[in-house]
């Protein structure tokens, strides 16, 4: 099988033997793949090794039928983008994300193009809270893990404004009983409402979705620590 001119960028590359690589691509039409790119650590004549961008839509050629594809080329569509501080951070966050929850060979074409949209805004600003929180959440739903908002798991009955609830991630909201506990996990029923509907500009919800995003990534990682969020940590610390 040989494929041409598939859009696409770079999540992930290692060192593979002497001269090579194993590259994570997200494409468009097919998803996440892994390759090996042979012989694109070897310079040329020149002294001059090939490049690949991460952060920067290609055009991909690979073949071969088995999981491990031979890529053959990768042609940049654009100029090379290249994130500094904090824009950094976010990059290497959500590329870590795809490259280990997402499924080989099973395209998301709504999540590329948010992708893309994403990397877009990145190379000329950095990116908001709110944009960062609806792309989780639609990395959520296109795994088939979406937030279920709207109901209580249990008996179906709508969110309460007033009430508090845990969040269990394979079930969904669960009413908590003792309302008047001091609960690190709840959340209030109005910032679910809120949520629900996408309004993420209040500040209080802006927290419940990172909060309740992580949670459930975390849960779905099943254990795989995010190299990304250590990283970031340690840049707070540095600059502190």
């Amino acid at each position: 099988m040989r494929v041409e001119s598939e859009p696409g960028f770079i999540l992930h590359t290692i060192p593979y033997r002497e001269t090579s690589l194993l590259v994570d691509i997200f494409t468009l039409n097919h998803g996440r793949l892994r390759c090996v790119a042979k012989g694109f650590r070897k310079p040329n004549k020149k002294g001059i090794a090939k490049t690949l961008f991460p952060y920067s839509e290609h055009h991909f050629q690979w073949q071969g039928r088995g999981e491990l594809k031979t890529l053959t080329q990768a042609d940049p569509i654009q100029a090379p983008v290249f994130l500094k501080q904090e824009s950094l951070f976010v990059g290497l966050y959500i590329n870590e994300l795809l490259y280990k929850l997402l499924h080989q060979n099973d395209p998301h074409q709504s999540l590329y193009e948010f992708y893309r949209q994403l990397m877009t805004q990145q190379s000329t600003s950095e990116i908001q809270q709110p944009v960062l929180r609806r792309f989780e959440m639609l990395l959520l739903e296109e795994l088939g893990y979406g937030l279920v908002l709207d109901a209580e798991a249990e008996t179906g009955q709508a969110v309460s404004a007033e009430s508090l609830y845990y969040y269990i991630p394979d079930q969904g909201l669960k009413l908590i009983q003792d309302q008047t506990a001091d609960n690190l996990h709840a959340f209030s029923g109005a910032d679910i409402m809120a949520l629900c509907q996408g309004q993420l500009e209040q500040q209080s919800v802006l927290r419940a979705a990172k909060k309740l995003t992580r949670q459930v990534i975390d849960f779905y990682l099943d254990g795989k620590e995010l190299n990304s969020r250590e990283l970031y940590r340690q840049h707070l610390l540095n600059n502190n």
